[in-house]
């Protein structure tokens, strides 16, 4: 168990040392910025310079736990974070917890934590634009989330199940991505969604030029939303790992946590190629119509096909 522990955590910090640092290195070479690119060889100090800075500033946190409201957000947003990554197996004999209902505990603790990091605004009242501003962002995670509840489901009717061994147990032969790749488009632009990045950044307004709820956050809390909101689009990748590429399936020349490690970071490399190049969709009723018309629809019709080809090709699965 202790065995399994640690290799949860080195899979979590490996994963988000590479992500949050090919962000920045992307973003870099675009806008030629010196901090990503010259802090350390390439860079690659840059991350562990932020999370200093952000400790140095610890003495802020146990002034601001003064008022719980202004942290529970944060704290929430965390908890449940590294709860979702907890119910996801890495391999066959590499995981923390086996429930039947994986899947769908999974993505309402990603959906819970990143409603939680909204409520990290601080001195929200009933009589400021905040709290309006509030509950757009809670109901627009809501609404984003529907594509991606959906889509999930194509790989669910194939097994049969909600647990996530048995939907890559029926991967064996055939990975879901070559007959839903509908589903996987939409489940890959839904991570862009619940990621609030380019070029799908609903959660800001046409307006705004920061992330509100980030802005008004400093120090540790500030460090912790930022990882929360990592450790989700971590957990959102191997899970698109899970469902559509077979997870540790694999030639056995490789130990299956390598190939789920590669395939994770293929759709790694693939999500930031879409945040670096793709331009912001503008208008908050162009996303939604995004989000309501042509991602639901495409989850649907991508349903539609899967039923046919289970009750009539089933032989095939």
């Amino acid at each position: 168990m202790i065995l399994k522990a640690l290799y949860f955590l080195l899979f979590l910090f490996l994963g988000l040392y590479i992500i949050i640092y090919l962000h920045k290195k992307a973003l870099a070479h675009m806008q030629s910025r010196r901090g990503p690119l010259q802090t350390g060889f390439h860079g690659t100090l840059q991350i562990f310079s932020q999370i200093l800075k952000s400790i140095l500033n610890w003495p802020k946190l146990f002034t601001s736990l003064q008022d719980l409201s202004n942290n529970i957000g944060v704290m929430i947003s965390l908890t449940f974070a590294i709860l979702a990554f907890l119910l996801i197996p890495l391999t066959e004999d590499i995981f923390l917890m086996n429930i039947e209902m994986s899947l769908p505990l999974c993505l309402s603790f990603i959906m819970i934590s990143n409603m939680g990091a909204f409520l990290s605004i601080k001195k929200v009242k009933l009589n400021t634009n905040k709290m309006a501003d509030l509950l757009d962002r809670i109901s627009t995670v809501l609404i984003f989330s529907i594509p991606l509840f959906i889509s999930s489901m194509g790989p669910v009717i194939v097994s049969s199940s909600f647990n996530l061994f048995e939907i890559v147990r029926a991967q064996s032969r055939f990975y879901n991505i070559l007959y839903q790749p509908l589903s996987f488009i939409v489940f890959l632009l839904s991570c862009s969604l619940l990621w609030q990045r380019l070029p799908l950044d609903v959660p800001l307004k046409d307006t705004y030029f920061s992330t509100d709820y980030l802005s008004t956050q400093t120090g540790l809390n500030y460090l912790i939303s930022t990882i929360s909101e990592y450790i989700n689009i971590i957990s959102l990748l191997i899970l698109g790992t899970l469902l559509y590429l077979g997870g540790w399936n694999g030639p056995k020349i490789l130990h299956p946590l390598v190939w789920t490690i590669i395939k994770t970071f293929i759709l790694q490399v693939i999500l930031l190629f879409l945040y670096t190049i793709i331009p912001r969709i503008r208008g908050f009723r162009k996303k939604m119509n995004l989000s309501l018309a042509i991602l639901c629809l495409l989850s649907f019709l991508n349903l539609l096909i899967i039923i046919f080809l289970v009750l009539y090709l089933k032989p095939i699965f």
